[in-house]
């Protein structure tokens, strides 16, 4: 007969046989099952549902099976009546906190949209948060060499042009020379990252890219490749991404992927010119290649250069877009729309493509511009959480901290930043976006405290710096700061270019908002003056709203800071009497106009841009339409770098890379126009027939017109 302790000994290995069992035929069940999801494209977290219930309910499971006989016998005891609900409701919370908001139905899913010609398309696509996030990070060279040092910025943007066409992939292009930022900034959101070597040796391109872990950085895979054609080698690599990211086969083949050279150019040498950004030169290399045309007509259009130009180029990377996927092909559709002033075209087909490319940054972007321009705070804040609830990244978590200060949801947005710091801490990057919600939020002590440990530990900020110090100094002296929405409130326009900035205020709130771009919450920093603070750099603008004779507000000083660097820029009041006024002279409705400007002049003595179109209808009117035709074809041509030229009656000017723009004469050898408020051009007519160009410039401090015949502006006829 067994002893008592013999009974328990085997009672314990029986207990750990039949657990062994279950976690063998636990972990094969998952194995079949991971199998059975991904052939099925079901999704993947029930494996990991059922991982945790077959450990969470291992406690329930070893104390049954140690007392299996009386328990069988329904003689059940006080702590096993606490122990198994108390487990299974444990789980039960763990389970629906961390999977609660998770899809666990078809990892893909169908989208119908309308293409350009009005046809309605399916596409069978998969899911935002099944899809595998992967940072791309620039390639160092292997040696230095200053000739080809612009490639190592090109792979990791090439790569992820060519991921994006994998909708199993949402692939972000990031820049990092060191491994600790590169692992602080990936580890937070993603398993793993991408980087690489490359050397180029007698026309061979050499590339090394390596497949690394975010926790640590270390290598998980690499591949080196050598050719000496560079657009297959970024090919290759992509092929080598995928294969080592995508556990079937099958999901390799499923979209379409065009070869980088089809979606940019074949020329090198274009290659590089849009590398740098010098989107015109590249055009002149490969007159088809569309994305030099379509992001040069972005940068255009986000900064509001000259509407002539930006149509121009939009037209070009439209004519030219169907070689691009069809991602890119609809963007530029949408940035048609948007350069036309198509808003209701452009949100819709936004809508449509926002389904297929939920994670796509710049469909997000146009979104968050659109709800700026109809200063939409609600509608901001509803995308960008939803975003941020279904996929959380770096980007979707940056956009949902925005929406959040701008609508005052200051308590959400610190515990967003606590999610942060748990997950990197002691970064300069959230410390400062910690320092920047509590200064917003009015919590000047906590904010100061914050402020002088990212001084003390990260002492690059200069002109930022002193801004926040004078401004919490002024505000604990001064706390009924007020900003006057009834002088200070609207649109104001750059003299230099088409830019516009409105001031307005919503929900207690001030803002700033600049044409095509995201707005911003403004920080009222003395009576009338507003700062405007980006929160993850240390940038921004300070924004002094200036008075004339008649003691009207009627421009702003806007000073742009950068770390130790700044920029003065001016911004003149434009009210819609005014904007009317120029839309009539655009259309060439010019009954009444005189007048019309007139009285403008009177109520606004300081926009001297008035007086020069008062002197353009004057200097018209004296004239009769052919005169000004044969006026405006004796000077076309070119002169250098400059070029004039008349299309439907109108004469234009184009030089180097700035913007097309029309000129308005205001006599017989000065023009002006309305792009460019501070510029004027003026012709000089030499013996011999010869003409010559040059500009006037007006200096905003002064107050005057200076005139710029150096040798840099004064060119003859060619």
């Amino acid at each position: 007969m067994s002893s008592p302790e013999n009974k328990k000994k085997n009672k314990w290995k029986k207990v750990i046989q039949v657990v062994a069992a279950y976690l063998v035929a636990a972990w094969t069940f998952l194995q079949f099952l991971d199998w059975t999801l991904v052939r099925y494209q079901i999704s993947p977290y029930w494996v990991d549902i059922l991982l945790w219930v077959f450990v969470g309910v291992l406690p329930s499971l070893i104390i049954y099976l140690f007392n299996a006989e009386r328990i069988n016998d329904k003689k059940i005891k006080l702590r096993e009546k606490i122990i198994f609900p108390t487990n299974f409701l444990i789980l039960g919370t763990v389970l629906y906190f961390f999977f609660g908001s998770t899809d666990l139905g078809s990892t893909t899913k169908q989208i119908s949209f309308t293409n350009e010609f009005g046809t309605l398309e399916t596409q069978t696509i998969t899911k935002e948060e099944f899809r595998i996030g992967i940072p791309i990070y620039n390639f160092q060279q292997k040696a230095k060499d200053t000739a080809n040092s612009w490639i190592g910025n090109t792979i990791n943007e090439l790569i992820k042009l060519d991921l994006d066409q994998d909708k199993n992939f949402a692939p972000e292009k990031k820049y990092s020379n060191n491994t600790v930022e590169k692992v602080k900034a990936s580890s937070i959101f993603h398993k793993y990252y991408v980087d690489g070597e490359y050397e180029v040796k007698d026309g061979v391109y050499n590339i090394t890219s390596t497949l690394r872990n975010s926790k640590n950085g270390k290598e998980v895979k690499r591949t080196e490749l050598s050719g000496e054609d560079f657009f297959a080698l970024i090919d290759q690599i992509s092929v080598f991404i995928k294969e080592n990211l995508l556990v079937r086969d099958e999901l390799i083949d499923r979209y379409i992927d065009l070869d980088i050279k089809e979606i940019t150019t074949e020329s090198m040498k274009a290659l590089k010119l849009w590398s740098n950004r010098e989107y015109e030169k590249a055009v002149e290399e490969d007159k088809t290649f569309a994305l030099a045309y379509f992001y040069n007509a972005q940068r255009r259009t986000t900064f509001s250069q000259g509407e002539l130009e930006e149509k121009y180029l939009i037209d070009k990377a439209y004519r030219y877009k169907d070689k691009l996927p069809y991602q890119l092909q609809f963007e530029i559709l949408m940035y048609k729309h948007i350069v036309y002033n198509r808003w209701d075209d452009a949100e819709e087909l936004l809508k449509y493509q926002l389904e297929i490319e939920p994670n796509n940054v710049s469909y997000n972007r146009l979104l968050y511009i659109i709800y700026s321009e109809t200063k939409n705070l609600e509608g901001f804040y509803n995308h960008a959480k939803n975003r941020f609830d279904k996929i959380k990244n770096e980007k979707s978590a940056q956009d949902y901290y925005v929406s959040l200060m701008l609508n005052s949801k200051y308590k959400k947005a610190k515990n967003l930043i606590k999610l942060f710091e748990l997950l990197a801490p002691d970064v300069e990057e959230v410390t400062r976006i910690k320092a920047y919600t509590f200064l917003l939020s009015g919590d000047i002590d906590e904010a100061e405290k914050i402020y002088k440990k990212i001084n003390l530990r990260w002492p690059k900020e200069s002109i930022y710096r002193d801004l926040v110090e004078e401004y919490i100094t002024y505000k604990r002296n001064n706390n009924n700061l007020r900003f006057d929405k009834i002088s200070q409130s609207g649109v104001y326009r750059s003299p230099s270019n088409e830019q516009q900035v409105e001031y307005f205020e919503k929900d207690g709130g001030v803002f700033i908002h600049y044409k095509n771009q995201i707005m911003n919450r403004g920080i009222v920093s003395k009576n009338n003056r507003l700062l405007s603070l980006d929160p993850t750099w240390v940038s921004g603008t300070h924004h002094i709203f200036v008075k004339d004779s008649l003691d009207s507000i009627y421009k702003v000083k806007i000073n742009q800071f950068n770390r130790d660097k700044s920029s003065i820029f001016y911004y003149f009041k434009e009210t819609e009497e005014i904007r009317s006024a120029y839309e009539l002279l655009k259309s060439g409705k010019k009954e009444g106009l005189k007048e019309t400007f007139e009285l403008l002049i009177e109520k606004y003595p300081n926009h001297w841009f008035l007086k020069d179109i008062l002197q353009h209808l004057n200097y018209i009117e004296s004239l009769d339409s052919q005169a000004i035709q044969k006026q405006f074809s004796k000077i076309a041509g070119t002169y250098s770098n400059r070029v004039f030229w008349v299309e439907d009656n109108k004469l234009y000017y184009k030089r180097d890379n700035l913007t097309r723009i029309e000129l308005l004469p205001i006599s017989k050898t000065r023009y002006i126009n309305l792009s460019k408020y501070v510029t004027n051009l003026e012709f000089e007519f030499l013996k011999e027939n010869k003409i010559a160009s040059f500009a006037w410039s007006y200096d905003l401090e002064k107050d005057e017109w200076v005139k710029l015949d150096g040798e840099t502006n004064y060119f003859l006829k060619n």
